[in-house]
């Protein structure tokens, strides 16, 4: 996969499509709108194509304003297909739950949006996504705020059908003339001119197992989206993290002070690093470890016992089991169907 960006904040190319939909079906052709926000959709058929936030924001903008529909950002957002968010989207829908969806849109969420920083935050029964921009970010649109939120709240619907409605939704952009057409879409209660943008649904609602899970594909998914995301974004500290982890995992499996001994940071800042960037030492760790042991298990001539040892564990059937809880599958199994 080849792709290149600039270092300004960009979304996946792809989100053109669910507001060209909604412009054809307010009778609008796309190609007299989309060209005037100087984006190119001659590059559509480039599966890896970025369009900049802010041309994105300034095609919202121009949508609200022919459209003459203030909640054009919500009504793109219902035009969703899960392809739209790549390998993204298809691991979303093969999730266990909805709430194992909403961790990997956590995790990924800056293969859809570089200028998006999302995190997921437990409150009793109640379980939040904080909906934030990345530091140094200008403003974005109301309607780009709407579809953001729109989106999220669409797949989560998508996984586990039209009842799925969060408990509540907070907005940091002005209120609009008819808030509740916002309820009415959003099928939820919705507070405008706040601090920040937040998500909330009923734990119980979004730990239902899904009938659509499927370990094995999302998690090959996942290897996609952490192959694209390396890619295009600059060094970070997860890459570094994951860089010691390897060279590390034929001697035990390290632990989060003696990976930040090594790169010369505390334990402290490595954890807020990591939180930072929506990810956690011990999720880098099994990551790293389901992608090598998917890598080994496929080498002709390499035992399970071996990738056992190499990826750090100290009995072939530990090893075992933990691949079965990440994948689903045994490894003989996986080695059989994927070989």
């Amino acid at each position: 996969m080849t792709n290149s960006i600039s270092q300004d904040n960009s979304i996946l190319g792809s989100f053109i499509v669910p507001v060209a939909q909604a412009l054809r079906q307010l009778g609008i052709d796309p190609l007299e709108v989309v060209p005037q926000a100087g984006i190119d959709l001659a590059k559509g058929a480039n599966p890896d194509w970025r369009v900049s936030q802010k041309k994105f924001n300034h095609l919202l903008q121009l949508c609200v304003e022919v459209s003459a529909d203030e909640a054009f950002g919500l009504l793109a957002s219902e035009q969703l297909q899960p392809q739209v968010l790549h390998s993204l989207g298809l691991a979303w829908l093969a999730s266990d739950t909805v709430y194992d969806g909403l961790q990997r849109l956590q995790r990924f969420g800056r293969l859809v949006s570089t200028g998006l920083h999302l995190s997921l935050e437990e409150e009793g029964e109640s379980i939040h996504l904080n909906v934030g921009r990345e530091s140094g970010i200008d403003s974005i649109v109301p309607a780009s705020r709407d579809y953001a939120v729109g989106i999220i709240t669409r797949m989560c619907r998508l996984t586990l059908g039209e009842f799925l409605a969060p408990l509540a939704i907070r907005m940091d952009r002005p209120s609009p003339a008819a808030p509740e057409r916002w309820e009415y879409l959003l099928a939820s209660r919705v507070e405008f001119q706040a601090k920040s943008t937040r998500i909330t649904w009923l734990r119980a609602d979004i730990m239902e197992p899904l009938v659509t899970g499927d370990p094995l594909l999302a998690r090959i998914n996942d290897e996609y989206s952490l192959a694209y995301l390396e890619n295009f974004l600059p060094r970070s500290t997860s890459r570094d993290v994951v860089d010691k982890i390897i060279e590390r995992l034929p001697d035990g499996a390290p632990g989060q002070q003696q990976i930040a001994s090594a790169l010369n940071v505390s334990n402290r800042t490595l954890q807020r690093k990591l939180r930072e960037e929506g990810t956690s030492f011990k999720a880098l760790l099994q990551d790293t470890r389901l992608q090598l042991a998917s890598k080994y298990l496929l080498s002709p001539g390499r035992s399970v016992v071996e990738t056992a040892y190499l990826l750090g564990f100290s009995e072939p059937s530990t090893f075992s089991r933990a691949f079965k809880r990440w994948t689903g599958v045994s490894p003989a199994d996986y080695r059989a169907t994927a070989g």
